[in-house]
Parts: structure tokens; sequence; C-alpha cells
């Protein structure tokens, strides 16, 4: 296996919500090179499901896709605050529900190459209704719907959103294996 040697590595912008290093390498046969790369803070993707295999999602215009997505909620993770805080204070923002119990499902790495970004899926079961509270300029619409038809939309692309797609499939195949 081949082994790159990180020489330096800076960072050359920060927004709020992620940072842009410049990394020096040498390749294992000598070469330089220089690589840019941004850095995602991390995130949390929820998926609120009820006793009959419901799923609870969102839907929104995103300006970045120019288009209506349905996800799963998510949010960063705001500084001083866990990953779990994260997606009980996203649930409730976004639909107003609360959970009594949490599981995180999995962590994944958003890519492989010039963004790194971690989002932590978690599941949550034992619902209960309450008022939401949107950030400024969200608008969304929640949709609740059986896991299965998820699974479909998922299948269709109607569901693009990664994150969204992991935690239904893997939902869906626990599911499956009676392990929900």
């Amino acid at each position: 296996m081949s082994h790159i040697k990180i020489v330096s590595e800076k960072t050359i912008f920060k927004a709020k919500l992620f940072d842009v290093y410049e990394t020096e390498i040498v390749l294992p046969n000598g070469e330089k090179r220089i690589h840019h790369n941004a850095k995602r803070h991390p995130t949390v993707t929820v998926f609120p499901l009820t006793q009959a295999y419901d799923i609870y999602l969102v839907s929104q215009y995103r300006y970045l896709h120019k288009k209506v997505t349905i996800e799963a909620m998510a949010g960063f993770i705001d500084s001083g605050e866990t990953s779990l805080q994260a997606a009980k204070r996203e649930l409730k923002e976004e639909t107003g529900l609360t959970a009594t119990h949490w599981e995180e499902l999995a962590r994944v790495e958003l890519a492989a190459s010039v963004f790194k970004g971690t989002a932590h899926l978690f599941l949550a079961k034992g619902l209960e209704p309450g008022e939401s509270n949107p950030e400024p300029g969200e608008e969304i619409t929640i949709i609740k719907m059986s896991l299965e038809d998820a699974v479909k939309k998922v299948i269709l692309g109607e569901i693009n959103h990664s994150a969204s797609m992991i935690g239904i499939l893997m939902l869906d195949r626990l599911r499956r294996k009676k392990k929900l």
C-alpha cells in the first residue's frame, strides 16, 4: 500500500459552515502536489420512525439545487454541542417532535476526495408532537409516509439526498431483519 506524506496544511478560507485548506503532499514516487480541499462542519440527520414504520421527512426548496427536495431533517452540529444534542435540537426545531429513544445508526463520510464531512445518522423513536421552531428563512413542509414508500422514492430518485438515502435504506434493512 502506498503512503502519501503530508508536508504542510493551512487554512486559506473560513466560512460559518466549512473551511477551505491547502495541503502540500509528497506522493510515493517523490512528486510534490498541492491540493485544495473543503472541510464541512459535522452534521446530523434524523430519522423519526413510528411504531407502525411511518417515517417523518421534510420537503423544502434548496436554492443550491434549484428544486424542492424530500429529505430527512438535518443540520449542523453547533460548537460545544454533541451529535446527539444536535439531533434532538434539529428534530424539535424542524418538526416539533421529541423522542424518548435515540440510536446512532451510522457515521457517514460524505465524499472520498476534495470535500470532507461527516454526517451522524440517528434513529428517533417514541415520538411526541410539539411546536416546531424553524430557523429564519426555512420553509419546511413535514411529510409523513410509510418506510416502504420512502424506500420506493429512494429507488425512483425522488429522494436523492445522500444521507437521507443511506438512512432510509438502513432502516428498511433493519426492519426486514426485525431489528427495529
